[in-house]
């Protein structure tokens, strides 16, 4: 976790290292996934060399106090992926993998106790104008029994690692820029079907020098609530899509801790910012994949029903990604969100992706956007093109879409107007085409959202209220396919289980006229 937008975010795991062992037939199904091999399977043992030298340096730069904190990359995911392809670094390599990934030397805090988090700290690094080692545990005490009390599974026993079987966080002096981190030194074999691993965590022990908007306890908190997270997900899959892991990371800190917003500096780097980047991208150098948190917290705003604490919705994603029982049940990333909006509210990713895109630009329409709307931070949506049409006037607009990504344009009344009459020509529907249209008065209240039905050759038509009522119109064009193929054969392709978009780079057009 970072302390800046602007840092370079945890881009070390441009790939997933996680799908079903067996190979499923090709689908021509925009909402589908086509797995066609094994997460254990190599690109090659010169690719797989190549990549795991990469990840070192990576990680390297990641603890090396000589990087500025805005080039830091997040430590977490290096971590991670340095440590999944660690069997194939040199012995020398291997050896300053492991001094990265060892544990602090720090003491065990053994007066306070709880029977699930030891902490571990040298009381003469610990600041108490910022928090003690007290406040820290009741924090992450919080945290660890609000994910335990909404039904997630607590972080895996390391068999004695630390001191005992408990999980273990650990405060520490850590460079500029990083919040925290939380990482394994479980062995994890190249030919492991199974993902589920115990976790360690370090925290900075005095949040000294970040930005001056939190305090020293509110850093604290969303950052132990953000890799605490992490450390909840690797007792289902280490292994899984990192966008995925950090959208959701970043997720459960606004769930936690909505009122500290320090994950309103990733807006601004998000699918309401950047609508024709696909939302399962991994940025290399960026904090996309963390905005992405927002899609998440649309949808559980949609479908709010709760197991304790925290919506049901995320924890039965988590359920759905599980590589414990084996890999034939290990859904990745977009399988899993697929699954679990079935089971939850009877509908789909593509469904709820296109009423996400279309929602974006009018924040009023879902409460975190409505609470925040006026805050700094919060964005206002990319268009990707308006007219002005008066009386018989038309307007054509053209799109490429990628798959999980969209476009938006809105058209106003120039007078004399009453109908405007809409024609839609995409890819086919099976491609995943879908658009939404959203009448909105002159007062700015929404008057009209209606979802289009293109016909399977992707053709549509409308007509929508245009009159001297409205104020304006918006079209989305959403392209909601999530077919992806060839997982994990690409290990530089970042979008979910490294694999290949079937329906990417898809033509749109739209033709507005006036009547």
């Amino acid at each position: 976790m970072l302390a800046v937008v602007v840092a370079s975010a945890a881009a070390l795991v441009a790939t997933s290292l996680s799908t079903p062992a067996q190979a499923s037939a090709p689908s021509a199904q925009a909402g589908t996934t086509t797995t066609t091999t094994s997460k254990t399977s190599k690109a090659g043992k010169h690719d797989r060399a190549w990549r795991a030298h990469a990840a070192l340096v990576r990680a390297q730069k990641a603890f090396s106090p000589a990087t500025p904190a805005k080039e830091r990359p997040d430590a977490t995911l290096a971590l991670r992926k340095l440590w999944l392809l660690k069997d194939s670094l040199s012995p020398a390599e291997r050896a300053a993998a492991e001094k990265l990934a060892s544990r602090p030397d720090k003491p065990a805090n053994t007066g306070a106790a709880d029977p699930n988090i030891l902490v571990h700290y040298d009381p003469a690094e610990i600041n108490p104008a910022a928090f003690d080692a007290n406040t820290a545990l009741a924090t992450l005490k919080n945290v660890a029994d609000t994910y335990a009390g909404s039904g997630y599974r607590r972080p895996k026993p390391d068999k004695g690692r630390g001191g005992d079987d408990r999980i273990d966080i650990y405060l520490d002096t850590l460079p500029a820029g990083l919040y925290g981190y939380c990482t394994t030194d479980q062995s994890i074999k190249s030919t492991a079907t199974k993902f589920d691993v115990w976790a360690f965590c370090v925290l900075d022990n005095d949040y000294a020098g970040f930005p001056p908007q939190h305090t020293p306890l509110q850093n604290l908190q969303v950052t132990a609530a953000h890799e605490y997270y992490h450390a909840t997900q690797f007792a289902y899959d280490i292994a899984d899509d990192g966008w995925f892991l950090e959208a959701t990371a970043t997720w459960a800190e606004d769930e936690l801790y909505d009122s500290v917003d320090d994950n309103y500096q990733y807006l601004r780097n998000s699918p309401i910012t950047k609508p024709g980047r696909p939302i399962d991208k991994f940025e290399s150098n960026g904090t996309f994949h963390y905005g992405v948190w927002i899609f998440f917290r649309y949808l559980t705003e949609h479908y709010p029903a709760k197991t304790g604490a925290m919506p049901t919705l995320l924890l039965q994603m988590w359920q759905n990604a599980d590589s414990s029982k084996g890999p034939r049940k290990d859904l990745f990333s977009v399988q899993a969100i697929n699954k679990a909006l079935k089971k939850v509210g009877h509908t789909s990713l593509a469904a709820q992706f296109a009423a996400f895109s279309a929602a974006t630009p009018f924040p009023t329409s879902f409460s975190e956007g409505a609470g925040e709307a006026t805050h700094p931070a919060y964005p206002s949506k990319k268009l990707s093109g308006s007219a002005a049409l008066g009386a018989h006037k038309k307007k054509n607009f053209k799109a490429k879409l990628d798959h999980l990504s969209s476009a938006t344009y809105e058209f106003v009344p120039g007078g004399g107007t009453s109908k405007l009459k809409l024609r839609f020509k995409m890819a086919p529907k099976s491609h995943g085409s879908r658009a939404v249209v959203v009448v909105v008065s002159t007062t700015g209240a929404i008057l009209q959202t209606k979802n289009i039905k293109v016909n399977r050759r992707g053709v549509a038509g409308k007509k929508v209220l245009f009159d001297a009522t409205v104020g304006k119109v918006q079209v989305t064009l959403v392209n909601a396919s999530s077919n992806v193929f060839d997982c994990y054969r690409h290990t530089n392709n970042p979008i979910s289980c490294s694999g290949k978009a079937r329906f990417d780079n898809q033509r749109a057009l739209l033709n507005a006229k006036a009547a």
